[in-house]
């Protein structure tokens, strides 16, 4: 059962630290380097000097990104910068942001989520972990014994129950704060009610979570759980209209002319104006196998052919459930029969940013993907299958920053 408690966070005193949207920031993997520095640049006590600080030529063993985030932890608390809240609670958080040009408004809370129950927590992965980002994670809950940011998880809501819950709180009761980070707006509130809490713990005790993101953090924490039982995690419920998966499109340093005649033998291109007459094609497309490609100089509607198709699925290199996705076709099929091996892929989110690193030459060709429905990706996780890396985007990440779970011997 999946079991959560409401804790003492640590958070930002405003009185102390300045305004809120001054201080957050996006989860660690998702920061560029550009953005880092904006950041830094947005206030001192930013969380990023905190979950991903600045290298320096300079680092030793006894000063570095891990020993400076502890030091300014330890400073900002001694300082009130970041203040303990005296009672346990959740946080539920609100954000409103923009996609395909309509303003949505998504409601999660933060909590804790147990990890020592009896036959592990009932949680399902997705994607797959690298031991570099694992090692790192753990170097920083080393050096900072807390859970300085959320993982993100959803869950199945039986009729949008939890969901009407959180929705009836927003319309109640004023928001214990706000903030601004990006184009997003940000309410949230600090919940105490012990009445609501429960109810929001039976209502999720008999579900699997699905980790959307901070699968590295998780199996951190999973490795650490008989010392530190607990992990501070955002969850949202599926039933939330505002739960946006979007694809990640792939970027590729090999020119895409010399990928044309191979693609040619096994797929249909048929040529397109321009990067949004493409992707609204893609967008209207339902069978398996249809992608956007830009060679340098023409844009493409790329379609498998149905005999590249079954060549593909009577024998593909990935389970069997997995070979139908676009994402699975594109690196098990037709990037190896151009001649890649993936080595020269890059991933991104933006679409347009994707047209911009090839136009500007740091990359010599683009493939844009749809998105995979979130019902598919939990249907397979719940089978123990793992997508391809970088399979899914959840949008609009948490922000990192709201609430801190302090651990043992930082109470």
């Amino acid at each position: 059962m999946v079991a959560i408690n409401p804790f003492r966070a640590l958070r930002y005193d405003p009185a102390q630290a300045g305004q809120l949207g001054g201080v957050l920031s996006p989860p660690y993997d998702v920061i560029t380097p550009e953005e880092q520095e904006r950041l830094y640049q947005a206030s001192p006590h930013n969380v990023v000097r905190l979950i991903l600080g600045k290298e320096s030529a300079q680092d030793s063993p006894a000063d570095n990104r891990y020993t400076r985030a502890r030091r300014d932890f330890d400073t900002w608390r001694s300082e009130q910068i970041l203040a303990q809240d005296p009672q346990p609670a959740i946080y539920v958080l609100e954000q409103r942001f923009q996609d395909g040009g309509q303003t949505h408004t998504r409601l999660g809370f933060i909590a804790l989520f147990q990890l020592d129950g009896e036959g592990g927590p009932p949680v399902y992965r997705h994607e797959a972990t690298l031991l570099a980002p694992k090692a790192d994670r753990t170097k920083l809950l080393e050096a900072i014994p807390a859970n300085l940011e959320p993982i993100f998880c959803v869950y199945p809501d039986e009729g949008g129950a939890v969901q009407r819950v959180l929705e009836a709180l927003t319309r109640a009761t004023p928001p214990s704060g706000t903030a601004t980070l990006g184009s997003e707006a940000i309410r949230f509130w600090v919940v105490t009610d012990h009445d609501l809490v429960q109810q929001i713990k039976q209502r999720l005790a008999p579900v699997h979570v699905l980790i959307a993101d901070g699968h590295h953090r998780f199996e951190v924490a999973y490795a650490h759980r008989s010392r530190y039982p607990a992990l501070m995690s955002y969850f949202v419920s599926m039933a939330d209209p505002a739960l946006v998966v979007r694809p990640i499109h792939r970027v590729v340093e090999e020119r895409g002319a010399a990928m044309v005649p191979a693609l040619t033998s096994l797929c249909t291109l048929e040529p397109v104006a321009d990067l949004d007459a493409l992707l609204g094609w893609l967008q209207a497309q339902s069978a398996a196998g249809c992608f956007g490609f830009f060679d340098g100089q023409r844009y493409f509607r790329v379609t498998l052919t149905p005999s590249s198709l079954q060549r593909w699925v009577q024998a593909p290199s990935v389970p069997a459930p997995l070979a139908g996705l676009d994402v699975s076709i594109l690196h098990g099929f037709l990037l190896p029969s151009a001649g890649l091996n993936g080595s020269g892929v890059r991933y991104t989110a933006d679409a347009h940013r994707a047209l911009h690193e090839v136009t500007t030459g740091s990359a010599g060709s683009a493939w844009w993907l749809r998105g995979i429905p979130l019902r598919q990706v939990y249907e397979l996780a719940s089978k123990g299958l793992v997508l391809s890396p970088k399979s899914t985007y959840f949008y609009p990440k948490v922000p990192s920053g709201i609430a801190i779970n302090l651990l043992t011997g930082l109470q």
